[in-house]
């Protein structure tokens, strides 16, 4: 974990804020919301120098928070109650491992959890995008169970899943993405980072993703069956054999992609785009992310029709820092992006039933947005 020692607690640096390293400083991790308590939080606020000496935590307050948005993990809105007035935060967002059975063998298989931890510690500083300050952070050796406190940026404006983003934001926020992808574009960073931030096209994507996909696709059929446009009703069968081809196929030119670029982990403090959720960040063309993006953060009849002007939107982005682009090839890799992307709303769908009302419209809209991507450019064409 890069382990200092800072005040009597260990803690990472970075950016001249102090990140406690939970299990270093004997804080733990945690486990359920009963473990969220006025001493824990107090250890987090002072060692990452948020409240200062003196004064205390007297008692804390929860909120589970992003049921329906957070997916692999629980997010609870912590508000202390301080003995004196105190310049520390009103509240803090901790995160920690998901309790549904499917999700979390998602994110354990797939190795999903160490990868924020580490952007947060190493990449958010630098980041073009405005993300919260972490102050706290660990993991377990075998990169399980995790916690994360990180600053409340709930008073930004938040984007919504459902709703969709209109194409004026959609513009604004594959702007901020290409500038993202410029500053790793092609780094000599990218093979340190190598063994967190995992390539797309990896053994384990490899074998896991065929199996959660052919268990989710009948949950797709017994729920949404009914929805699945004609014209792509062949991708349940069809996907699974070609897992390895197009990720294969998403691998250049290299550069660091978020993974999860969707609206419900977008939002705006004054004009600035934010981005939270950093838990599939890994390597590989950054037109996965803008494949992604397009076809599930855009409500169907908005995305219709604006495909390639969003595209090249992006891609004019990316040129005004100096990069050259093979823009044929940049379209190719979003077809094939946009139809390795359905997984999403596949492979979470063995939870379905378990969700509530907002969480299984998110997951029939992200599914079925991407189906209706995929069919409105043919792109099943493309990987055939």
């Amino acid at each position: 974990m890069f382990v200092l020692s800072v005040a009597g607690a260990a803690v990472s640096g970075g950016n001249n804020m102090a990140i406690v390293d939970l299990i270093e400083s004997g804080l733990g991790l945690l486990r359920s919301e009963s473990d969220i308590t006025p001493e824990w939080v107090q250890g987090v606020l002072r060692g990452s120098g948020a409240l200062e000496d003196g004064v205390d935590v007297t008692s804390v307050s929860t909120e589970r928070i992003g049921e329906g948005v957070g997916i692999l993990s629980i997010l609870q809105r912590v508000t202390p109650t301080y003995s004196a007035a105190t310049k520390a935060p009103k509240s803090v967002v901790v995160k920690y491992p998901t309790d549904d059975p499917t999700q979390r063998f998602t994110a354990d298989a797939l190795v999903l959890y160490i990868r924020e931890l580490v952007f947060y510690r190493e990449c958010a500083p630098d980041a073009p995008f405005r993300t919260a300050r972490c102050h706290a952070q660990a993991i377990a050796g075998d990169n399980t169970d995790f916690t994360i406190v990180m600053e409340d940026i709930g008073h930004m404006r938040p984007l919504n899943q459902l709703d969709g983003v209109g194409m004026e934001e959609a513009r604004t926020l594959l702007s901020i993405l290409a500038d993202f992808h410029a500053m790793w574009w092609a780094s000599p960073k990218l093979e340190g980072l190598a063994g967190t931030f995992q390539p797309l096209a990896n053994p384990t994507y490899n074998a896991v993703l065929p199996m959660l996909w052919t268990q989710g696709w009948p949950n797709v059929e017994l729920h949404a069956g009914q929805l699945v446009p004609d014209s792509v009703r062949s991708i349940g069968g069809m996907w699974a054999g070609k897992v390895s081809w197009m990720l294969d196929n998403l691998m250049a030119p290299a550069t660091l992609v978020h993974g999860d670029w969707r609206a419900d982990n977008l939002m705006f403090d004054g004009d600035r785009p934010a981005a939270i959720d950093f838990q599939i960040i890994g390597t590989g063309s950054g037109m996965y992310d803008v494949g992604y993006f397009i076809s599930q953060s855009i409500a169907t009849d908005v995305r219709r029709g604006h495909d390639r002007e969003l595209v090249d939107h992006y891609l004019d982005r990316l040129e005004s820092h100096g990069i050259e682009i093979d823009r044929a090839e940049a379209w190719r890799q979003y077809l094939v992006c946009i139809v390795f992307c359905v997984t999403y709303g596949v492979t979470t769908f063995g939870g379905y039933a378990e969700q509530n009302e907002r969480g299984q419209a998110l997951l029939r809209d992200m599914l079925l947005r991407a189906l209706h991507c995929v069919a409105d450019n043919d792109a099943l064409s493309a990987i055939e």
